[in-house]
């Protein structure tokens, strides 16, 4: 290889990762649906759903790559530190624990109630509660997408923009990103549309808590680990003919409780201090020191 068109590959290189850093949210963005709908389409040809698990993985992966090459082992370090930043006042971890069960179990209430069905409690099945721990794990790991959406995307949303603005970008691209999850043979389902209320109400409230933890990704993953296992183990033990339209009252008691939080916190930071709204520094590293 000649000195010359060395010269104009480095260049090019450079060019690239100079619109990466000045692009890193959109370079996030196409990354991450690059990574998941690609394994998805894999796994549609070849039948291996193993290529779709991993492209679960998509978000994760795209934060830290995107982060790599923009900030450096710096800015690695700190996602680490926010991804291990446990130590929160404790009554987030309870508004998580105890908020969603009410919310869950209202849901199932109120539609038992409007349907005219019978919700009774099958007590049998509570003897299961370690096969629920075991499948609690395996939802929370799948919940290490919350490395790239509040641990990466949120912060440079929050830059921009109001919180309540941010929440409703950020949720909005969540909801497109789950739509593999939506495809069959006869295309979209339509319960993909309306969980878009659902979704956009959870980023409202997830902004809501990031932006009281100092922006701590350990506990935004516990949110959505505690949200996706919790919904598993009450339709087991609390069980409706109907739970799709279970899942759709949830969805507007979300909606109501995302609205609660906008009006008492205001839509700028959804906390009562202005200030303390997540920033994070978007300065680029050139060295990996």
């Amino acid at each position: 290889m000649d000195t010359s068109s060395r010269e104009q590959r480095i260049s090019k290189e450079h060019a690239l990762i100079r619109w990466i850093k000045a692009h890193d949210l959109l370079t996030f963005i196409i990354l991450t649906f690059v990574l998941t709908f690609g394994a998805f389409f894999v796994t549609m040809i070849t039948g291996v759903g193993t290529v779709f698990d991993i492209g679960l993985w998509g978000p994760a992966l795209s934060a830290i790559l995107t982060t790599a090459v923009t900030q450096g082992m710096p800015g690695l370090k700190e996602l680490l530190r926010r991804l291990l930043h446990w130590r929160v006042p404790v009554r987030w971890y309870l508004v998580i624990l105890i908020g969603w069960p009410i919310i869950s179990i209202l849901a199932a209430l109120l539609h038992a109630q409007i349907t005219h069905q019978t919700l009774s409690i099958q007590w049998s099945r509570w003897s299961g509660f370690q096969t629920y721990l075991s499948s609690a794990l395996l939802l929370g790991f799948w919940a290490n997408e919350e490395i790239g959406w509040r641990g990466f995307a949120l912060p440079r949303l929050l830059n921009r923009w109001n919180a309540l603005f941010a929440s409703i970008v950020l949720g909005t691209v969540w909801w497109g990103w789950h739509l593999p999850y939506y495809l069959g043979n006869q295309g979209i389902n339509p319960d993909f549309y309306p969980f878009l209320i659902y979704i956009v109400s959870f980023a409202i409230l997830m902004t809501w808590v990031f932006n009281h933890t100092h922006g701590s990704i350990f506990v935004a993953t516990f949110f959505h680990f505690w949200i996706n296992s919790y919904y598993g183990f009450q339709s087991d033990k609390l069980p409706l003919a109907d739970p799709g339209g279970e899942t759709m009252m949830e969805g507007w008691l979300l909606a109501g409780a995302a609205i609660l939080v906008v009006l008492v916190y205001g839509y700028r930071t959804l906390t009562r201090d202005r200030k303390s709204s997540v920033r994070v520094e978007l300065k680029t590293w050139g060295s990996w020191n």
